[in-house]
C-alpha cells in the first residue's frame, strides 16, 4: 500500500528566538497528500489550521461552510497551496506568525483540513465538496497530543506521519486513507467505532488469518497490531482500508505466542478493539533412537529427555538388544533393562526387564501407526520397553543395562505418542540426549531422530566429550548430521552438517552461545574440543554419528535440542 507523509511541527529554534507571546511560528511540511481519486494533491487546493476552542470537538463541513457558523471552531490559518513551494510534490509551507486569536487559546486541539477543488477566490464547499480532515489523537497509542503549551512552543505533533529526520516529531508513516480527500461535506463521518468481534488462526503453516466483524471507520481504514503475549511493545503489521474484514500475516515466527488487535482510525480519532491470542504451529521432536554398546559402571548408555508444557504425555521407552539381530546385526546386548529415573531420584520410579511381561497392552498401543516405532517381533524377546504417562515441565534418564552383562550392541529408543497437533500448549519433547562409549567402526555412537510437524524447525546440535566432567570421556568429538529420504532404490542419507571444534562451527558462534542458553545447554569452555551444529530443519527422519577424531574412544554424549 502508498503511504503518504504529513508532518505538521513547531518552527525551528531560529524562528522560535523572534516568537512573541500572542503568537506561534509553523513550518508545516505536507508531503503528497492526496485528493479525493487518490492522485497527489499539487499545485492547487486549500489548507486549513483550525482549533477546537472551547469544547474540545470539532465541526464537520458542510454545504457552504467549512466551519460550522452554530460551532465554536475557529480558522486559525490558512494556506493557498497553489502559491506555496512545492518539490517533487512536498511542500514546505512557512507562511510566518499564526497569531493566538480571540478565541483560540494555548492547549486549544487543532485541526487540519484541505479541499483539493476550493481556492482563494472560492472558499464556499458544495454539497459532497470533497476535503480531507485530521486532528490529534492523544488516546489509545494512535498519536500524541497535538497541542499549544503555554509558553507558545509546539512540542508534540503527529506521532506516526514522518518519514524524514526531526528533532520533534517521532518517525513513523500513515496510511493513505488517512491522507486523501475521502470525505465529502455535508455527508455523516465521524469517530470510527471499535469491532464486535476479532479473531484469528492459523490457517497455513506461517500465516495467520486476523478478520473483525461490526467495525466502522468512515472516511478512514484500519491498521493490524501485533505484540508478543505478555510483551508490552505492539508491532504495525499493515493497513488497510475501510472495506476489509480481514488481514493475512505471513510473517510470523514458529511456535510463538501472539496477540493481534485491530485499530480502526480515521481523521477523526481512532479505536483500540479488543485483542485475540494465537500459538504459531511449530514442530516437535517425536522420538531419538541411539545405537551403541551396554558397557558397565560409567559406560553403560544413559538416554536423556526434557519434557514442557500442560497436561500429560505419553512416551514409548525402549532398549532393544535381541530384535537388532533381526536386522542383520550380531555382538548384541542378550537381556537388556531399561530404568526410568525422574532427575535428581537415586532410585527409578519405572524398571523392565523383559517387555512381554509387564504392560504388554500399553506398550503395543504405542506401536507404530501411533508413534514411529517399529513393533517388536517377539513378545518373548528379552528386550525391554516401559509405556509411560508423563506431566509437567520435568527432566528424566533412562538407564540401560544388560542382566548377562554381555556388552553387547543395543538401541535405545524414546517415542513420543503425541497425536494432537503441535501449535496446542500440550506437553512435548524438548531436549533429547544419549551418553554412552564411543568406539570405533560399527560401535561409534549413531543417534536417529524425527522432526514431526508443518513447519521447519530450529535445532542446536551436539557431540560432547571433554564437557561430561567425568572419566574415560572421548577427547576430541566430531558429528555429522544426515538428513533421510526415501526413494524407489531405498533410503538415501545426505550429509547436510558436521563439526569437529564447536568453535569453528559454520554456525556464529554468539548466536550458538544464545540459543545455548535459551534451551538450557551449558556452554562449552573456550578452545574446549566438544562439536555443536545449529540448523533450520524440515520436517522428516535425520541421523547424526558421534565419533572421535583419529578414531578416538570414550564416553560421549548426543544431544538435540528444539530452539523454537
Amino acid at each position: 500500500m502508498k503511504l503518504n507523509k504529513l508532518i505538521f511541527s513547531g518552527a525551528l529554534a531560529a524562528c522560535l528566538a523572534v516568537n512573541s507571546l500572542g503568537s506561534v511560528f509553523f513550518s508545516i511540511d505536507l508531503g503528497t497528500l492526496q485528493d479525493e481519486n487518490g492522485d497527489p494533491l499539487v499545485g492547487a487546493g486549500m489548507l486549513y489550521l483550525v482549533a477546537s476552542t472551547d469544547d474540545d470537538s470539532f465541526s464537520l463541513p458542510s454545504n457552504g461552510s467549512i466551519v460550522d457558523g452554530a460551532s465554536d471552531d475557529e480558522i486559525v490559518a490558512t494556506w493557498d497551496l497553489s502559491s506555496e513551494s512545492s518539490q517533487g510534490g512536498e511542500y514546505i509551507v512557512t507562511s510566518g506568525a499564526v497569531p493566538f486569536g480571540d478565541n483560540w487559546e494555548a492547549g486549544n486541539d487543532l485541526a487540519i483540513l484541505w479541499f483539493p477543488n476550493l481556492t482563494p477566490g472560492n472558499q464556499t464547499p458544495g454539497d459532497g465538496e470533497p476535503y480531507g480532515f485530521y486532528r490529534n489523537t492523544s488516546e489509545n497509542g494512535a498519536g500524541d497530543a497535538w497541542e499549544m503549551p503555554e509558553n507558545g512552543t509546539l512540542l508534540h505533533s503527529l506521532k506516526f506521519f514522518p518519514d524524514v529526520s526531526n528533532p520533534l516529531v517521532d518517525a513513523g508513516d500513515i496510511p493513505s486513507f488517512v491522507a486523501s480527500a475521502g470525505l465529502g461535506a455535508g455527508q455523516p463521518a465521524g469517530s470510527p467505532t471499535a469491532p464486535s468481534s476479532v479473531a484469528s488462526n492459523e490457517n497455513n503453516p506461517g500465516t495467520v488469518n486476523f478478520n473483525w466483524e461490526g467495525a466502522d471507520v468512515p472516511g478512514g481504514g484500519y491498521r493490524i497490531e501485533r505484540k508478543f503475549v505478555g510483551g508490552s511493545d505492539w508491532t504495525i503489521l499493515g493497513t488497510v482500508d475501510g472495506a476489509a474484514t480481514l488481514f493475512d500475516d505471513d510473517s510470523v515466527g514458529r511456535g510463538k505466542d501472539y496477540e493481534y488487535r485491530l485499530v480502526a482510525i480515521n481523521g477523526f480519532d481512532s479505536v483500540v478493539s479488543s485483542s485475540t491470542q494465537i500459538q504459531s504451529l511449530r514442530s516437535s521432536l517425536a522420538n531419538l533412537s541411539t545405537r551403541g554398546k551396554i558397557l558397565g559402571g560409567d559406560r553403560t548408555m544413559i538416554l536423556g529427555f526434557v519434557i514442557a508444557g500442560a497436561g500429560p504425555i505419553d512416551l514409548l521407552a525402549r532398549a532393544q538388544g535381541p530384535e537388532l539381530v533381526n536386522q542383520g546385526l550380531s555382538d548384541v546386548a542378550l537381556d537388556p533393562t531399561i530404568s526410568l529415573f525422574p532427575f535428581g531420584a537415586s532410585d527409578p520410579t519405572e524398571v523392565n526387564d523383559d517387555w512381554g511381561a509387564d504392560q504388554l497392552d500399553d506398550i503395543k498401543a504405542l506401536f507404530s501407526p501411533r508413534t514411529n516405532a517399529l513393533p517388536t517381533s517377539d513378545e518373548s524377546s528379552k528386550d525391554a520397553a516401559l509405556a509411560l504417562n508423563l506431566e509437567g515441565t520435568q527432566l528424566f534418564t533412562a538407564i540401560a543395562g544388560d542382566n548377562e552383562n554381555s556388552e553387547g550392541l543395543a538401541l535405545v529408543e524414546l517415542f513420543d505418542a503425541t497425536e494432537a497437533a503441535p501449535n496446542d500448549a500440550q506437553n512435548r519433547l524438548i531436549n533429547l540426549s544419549t551418553r554412552g562409549f564411543v568406539g570405533t567402526g560399527n560401535d561409534v555412537l549413531i543417534a536417529g531422530f524425527t522432526v514431526k510437524g508443518q513447519v521447519d524447525s530450529k535445532l542446536l546440535i551436539r557431540g560432547l566429550g571433554p564437557s561430561i566432567g567425568i572419566n574415560g570421556t572421548l577427547n576430541d568429538p566430531q558429528i555429522a548430521l544426515f538428513r533421510t529420504t526415501f526413494t524407489q532404490n531405498g533410503p538415501v542419507n545426505e550429509e547436510i552438517g558436521k563439526n569437529d571444534d564447536w568453535e569453528d562451527s559454520p554456525n556464529n558462534i554468539d548466536e550458538i552461545i544464545s540459543v545455548s542458553e535459551r534451551v538450557g545447554a551449558t556452554v562449552p569452555d573456550s578452545g574446549s574440543k566438544d562439536a555443536t551444529l545449529l540448523v533450520d530443519v524440515e520436517p522428516g527422519l535425520y541421523s547424526f554419528i558421534l565419533s572421535g577424531v583419529d578414531s578416538g574412544t570414550g564416553i560421549g554424549l548426543v544431544e538435540v535440542f528444539l530452539a523454537d
